[in-house]
Order: C-alpha cells, then sequence, then structure tokens
C-alpha cells in the first residue's frame, strides 16, 4: 500500500502478477476504483496467454484502463538487460535465467518515463521488488489493492481471505500467514 491512497485514482505500471491475481479473484472493479490509467509493456503480452489471461488484459486494454507500451529506446532495452541481471542475482530469485526477467525489467524501466508519471509499479515478486526498492521506486502489490479496499470499508476480513485463498487454489504462491495477516490487518 506504500503507492497509493484510497481516495486517490492514479497512473501505475503493473507487473504480470498483480494483474493475474485481479482476474484469480474477480476483482477488477478495484483496478477502476483505484487506478486510471495502468501501464503494461509488450513482452507481458505472452506470459497473460501462457497463464490463461489474454482475454481479461484484452478487454482492460480495449477498455482503456490498461495501456500496452510497444517499443522501448535502445537505451531502455540496455538498462532493462542490467535490471533483468540484478533480479536474476537477488538472493531470493528462484529463476537465474535473466532473460526470463526481462518483462518485469522493461517494465521498471518504461515506468521511469517522465511522460508516463507513474505513482508507482504493481509488483508482487520478491526478487524484483527488492531491485525496484534499490532503484527508489514505489512500489505496491494485489495485497495493498485489498488492504485498500479493506480500509475504505469495501471489503470485510472473511472478504479479503476468501479472495486470496481463491488466488492461492489457483497457483499464486501466497503464505496462509500472509493471507491471514492481510485479513486481519485490513479488513472491515
Amino acid at each position: 500500500m506504500a503507492i497509493f491512497k484510497s481516495e486517490d485514482r492514479l497512473v501505475v505500471a503493473a507487473d504480470t502478477g498483480p494483474l493475474l491475481s485481479v482476474f484469480q479473484s474477480n476483482t477488477m472493479e478495484l483496478l477502476r476504483r483505484y487506478f486510471s490509467c495502468i501501464f503494461i509493456v509488450q513482452s507481458q503480452l505472452a506470459e497473460f496467454q501462457k497463464h490463461g489471461a489474454a482475454t481479461e488484459i484484452q478487454s482492460l486494454i480495449d477498455e482503456g484502463l490498461v495501456v500496452v507500451i510497444k517499443n522501448l529506446t535502445d537505451k531502455e532495452k540496455s538498462e532493462a538487460m542490467e535490471v533483468a541481471r540484478r533480479i536474476a542475482t537477488e538472493p531470493s530469485c528462484r529463476d537465474p535465467i535473466v532473460e526470463n526477467h526481462l518483462p518485469e525489467a522493461e517494465l521498471l524501466v518504461v515506468s521511469q518515463r517522465l511522460e508516463i508519471q507513474c505513482a508507482g509499479i504493481l509488483l508482487d515478486e520478491r526478487a524484483a521488488r527488492s531491485v525496484a526498492e534499490n532503484m527508489g521506486l514505489n512500489i505496491g502489490g494485489f495485497l495493498g489493492i485489498l488492504g485498500c479496499a479493506g480500509l475504505d470499508g469495501l471489503l470485510t476480513k472473511d472478504e479479503i481471505r476468501r479472495l486470496l485463498q481463491a488466488c492461492q487454489s489457483l497457483g499464486t504462491h501466497y503464505k496462509s500467514s500472509l493471507i491471514e495477516f492481510v485479513a486481519q490487518t485490513y479488513g472491515r
């Protein structure tokens, strides 16, 4: 919840993970409530396809809530490769293959474009979050979105718990203790 306050509708960049959790939990209305524009990069589209969420992301693109950044400059590509290396070598990273981290690395790099004016990045993966924090970027994630919704009185403890358990049952790696913490801390 570091990147936004509940009364704001912000411009953010989003990694695949938080958006997949939104799709798994059927909470797209929370995206519309808290964000005016969500940027993703072209390379993420293959990840959404791989996870069976191509239709959902295309729907948000067609609606205009999600905007795909299709072209990176040569400088941004070079910076993204370096960021991907940093992610791959983070102690918490389970995948040492640098190229597998290019989508989130590209996102971290393009989110810093002045013309985009991102308030922050929705990012759930631990190693990428660590690198983003070291870059001085504002970070939030799916848990922060649910936390804001709870603090705004939109979600009860049981609803937060149920939404996160739904994601967990579909393969998202949320520990049960984390689910309980978020539910107890932020649910109404």
